[in-house]
C-alpha cells in the first residue's frame, strides 16, 4: 500500500478548534487520518503509514501524555457538527448502527444463531 502523504480534509475542521494546541492539532490530524485511511490501525502502523507524522512515540505521548480541556474539544466539535445540515442535531431523525462493513471470518460469530431467553 502507498503512504498518506497528507491528511484527509476531514480533518481541515481540527484547525480552528482553540482547545488545541498548533501541535497538539498536528497530531489530532495524523490520528484521525490514520483510522480513517491507513491500513494498520496501531500508534505504530499510522505513524509508519502516515507520512506527515511525526513518529509513533510523538504520536503515542499525544494520545497518552498531552492535557487538553476535554469538555472545551468535545463543544467544538458539536459546533462544527451543527454548522452542516446532514450533521445538524433534529427533532426527527435515525442512527443507524451497522458493521456490516467489517469482514468477519471463521466458522462461528458471536451470537448468531443463539436466541437469547427472556
Amino acid at each position: 500500500m502507498l503512504p498518506i502523504t497528507d491528511f484527509l480534509s476531514c480533518t481541515d475542521p481540527l484547525d480552528e478548534f482553540d482547545s488545541l494546541s498548533y501541535h497538539q492539532i498536528h497530531h489530532a490530524k495524523t490520528y484521525v487520518t490514520g483510522l480513517a485511511a491507513a491500513r494498520s490501525k496501531t500508534v505504530t502502523g499510522i505513524a509508519r503509514e502516515v507520512l506527515p507524522a511525526q513518529g509513533d512515540r510523538a504520536l503515542n505521548k499525544f494520545l497518552t501524555e498531552y492535557d487538553w480541556n476535554e469538555d472545551q474539544l468535545n463543544h467544538e466539535r458539536l459546533e462544527e457538527l451543527q454548522k452542516h445540515g446532514e450533521t445538524r442535531w433534529s427533532q426527527d431523525g435515525y442512527i443507524v448502527i451497522d458493521d456490516s462493513v467489517f469482514q468477519r471470518t471463521g466458522k462461528k460469530l458471536p451470537g448468531a444463531g443463539h436466541r437469547l431467553s427472556p
